[in-house]
This record gives structure tokens, sequence and C-alpha cells, in this order.
């Protein structure tokens, strides 16, 4: 069923930079250890990458703690490339024909999901080991596509299909399974909560008054509404909710909530606005009760502020100043959390213990 366009919160991150039917499965699917592996973390980080600006197509994220997943353009191929900063050895795991025009890499870090297209009516999704070996493949017809993985789950994907006219399908895709089918959802950006449920905003009046959050399971149908109310924005991670609510007109509080509606954490920031809806900092889940955030020094409108932003680390609602005047773009962290890269290429690599920033990728004056 194809429905009309319905968003929770249309909120902008604050200060980021300029983002049918399944084949059949390619080959049987591994089993999804579900255990994430951690690394002892690398201190040196002396290697640079130095990219031709012509054929580098996007920083992806971190595949271990000193290597990093790239995209770069050969001729009529993309390809996924790793690059280690202790060693400077660059290592090609995957080529494309197709353009590649979002990867993700699973928290376990044995997952890589392809989102690639040749065809502006279609879309294929492939999911491969991270040295490359294809698990599964799913072409879905849209002319935009978003994808919600679920983080415990690697078998688990939502696909929201966007047509040109702006309906859209909402899809489940269990490669455990090999299921492929429509949810009857009204809401295109549904999150995962846990590997049993779905999050999905629901608000009634306007937006900067913020709404509720209702529930779904889609192996029951089961609905459920949470108890609570005027949510402005909401993230999950593994079994984690985070919600954003106003405290006042230029205070935004944020809580941790586990599976059971227990609070895990809870703290404050000055909150932004730019007079339509509130602005909501860019962030990255560490562990289930821990963040790395851009965080605002004073409240105000968007376009008037003068103060710098700080990069923060939150852990159990404590607030740690990572650095206090950092560069705007994006945030992935390192699977250990200790290192984080930031900035509109993710070309910044931030020391989280003492706030040490050096970048990894370069290019050529």
């Amino acid at each position: 069923m194809r429905k009309k366009l319905f968003a929770f919160s249309v909120a902008a991150l604050l200060l980021t930079g300029c983002t049918e039917k399944p084949n059949d499965l390619t080959e049987k699917p591994v089993d999804f250890d579900k255990e994430t592996p951690r690394e002892p973390i690398v201190k040196k980080r002396d290697e640079t990458f130095v990219a031709d600006p012509a054929t580098f197509h996007f920083t992806a994220d971190w595949l271990s703690d000193s290597a990093i997943l790239f995209v770069e353009k050969d001729e009529d191929r993309y390809l996924v490339k790793s690059f280690d900063f202790n060693t400077g050895k660059t290592e090609t795991l995957h080529e494309e024909s197709a353009i590649i025009i979002e990867l993700l890499i699973h928290p376990s870090k044995k997952f890589i999901l392809l989102h690639t297209s040749d065809n502006p009516a279609s879309a294929k999704v492939k999911i491969l080991t991270t040295d490359g070996v294809l698990q599964n493949e799913i072409e879905v017809a849209s002319t935009e596509l978003a994808i919600e993985w679920n983080d415990l789950d690697p078998s688990l994907v939502l696909l929201t299909a966007f047509h040109q006219d702006w309906t859209y399908d909402l899809f489940l895709f269990n490669g455990e399974e090999g299921d492929f089918g429509l949810l009857e959802i009204e809401d295109p950006f549904p999150k995962w909560y846990g590997d049993k449920q779905i999050a999905i905003g629901d608000v009634e009046n306007h937006i900067l008054d913020g709404g509720q959050i209702r529930t779904y399971q889609p192996l029951n149908g089961a609905w459920d509404r949470l108890d609570l109310e005027g949510v402005i924005y909401f993230d999950t991670f593994e079994d984690s909710l985070l919600t954003m609510q106003m405290a006042d007109g230029e205070t935004a509080v944020y809580r941790i909530w586990d599976l059971e509606g227990r609070l895990r954490s809870e703290w404050t920031l000055p909150a932004i606005s730019n007079y339509s809806e509130w602005v909501i900092p860019q962030m990255e889940w560490l562990s289930d009760n821990s963040l790395v955030l851009f965080a605002p020094t004073q409240a105000g409108q968007l376009d008037e502020l003068t103060a710098p932003i700080r990069l923060v680390k939150v852990v159990d609602g404590t607030i740690e100043e990572i650095d206090a005047n950092h560069e705007p773009g994006f945030i992935r962290c390192s699977p250990s959390g200790q290192a984080c890269l930031t900035g509109i290429s993710l070309e910044t690599i931030v020391d989280m213990k003492e706030g040490k920033k050096n970048n990894w990728l370069r290019f050529p004056e």
C-alpha cells in the first residue's frame, strides 16, 4: 500500500555538512553473531591517506579501531576500500559497477550494507560480510531510499521506498528467513527498539509541541503507546531509547530509557530552533547509555548563534567536554569509543580521552 509522507519530526541535525520483490538470496546467510568484537585502541595515528578529489566518493565509518572504510570511483566502478592509519595500508574489499549511494557498517563490525543504484527509479541493497562475501541482495522500486538497520540483529532491515510523487512504501526485510514484505505503518522513518519492536512518532498538533511514541511488533502485529508526552525527537540504539523534550523555551531535556520504560540517564542542554522547528544536535551512540554529540553553549535561534559549539561525551547522564570549540560536521566513533571521526568529510580523528585532533584524510592543495 502506498502512503503519503508523514514524519514525526523534520528537525534538522545541528551543524552538519552538505546527506517489489527481492531477488533470490545469493547464498544462505551466515550465522549472525550478535557479539561485538572489541579491539584495543591503537595509539599510533600517524599515517595519512592522500585522496584524489576527482575519484574520492565519501568516507563511510570505522572498520576497526585503526581502519576506516571509504568509497572511491575508478573509471566505471565504485570501490569499497579500507585505510589503516597505523600501517598506512590501503585494501580494496569490494567492487560495484553501480554507484554506491550509502554504505553502513553494522555495530558488530561483521557486516556491511550497500545502497546502490544504476537506475533513477530503483535501488539495490546488498548485505556483505566485512571481507566482501555477499549474503543478501534486494531490489526495491524507489527514487529515494531510507534504511534502518537493526543494531542487535543484522538480518533485520527496514526500507522506506520513496516515489517520485513522495508517496512511500515501507518494507521489512528478514535475511534470516528470506522474507520481504510491506508494513502498514503511517510513518516513513520508524526506528528499531530492541530486536522485536519498532518505535514510531505520533504528532497530533504542531511539531514544536512534540508528540508521543508508539511501538509496533511485526511478529504479532501488536501496537502499544509509551507513557511519554511532548517528545520533540527520539532515537534508538539496541535496547535503549533516547528522547528529547522541552523543559522551557531555552532548555532541552534528554533522557535514555530501557525496553521496560525505566530511566537510565538524564541531562539538559541549551535549546536551539530555526523558528519553525527545534534543531537536534548531531550525535553518535557509544553504548546503550553513552553518546558523543555536538552541544550548543547557549540557547537561541540557529542563524543568530555566536557562541562556539562543543564536542562532548555523555556517559550515564554526565557531560564531559572533549573540545570547547569544534568545527561542524558529522560524527562516527570507533568500536572502542576511544576515537571519533568528525568533519564534513569525516577527515579528522579526535582522541576522546585527550581531545587531540589530527587528519587521516588529506586532499592535495
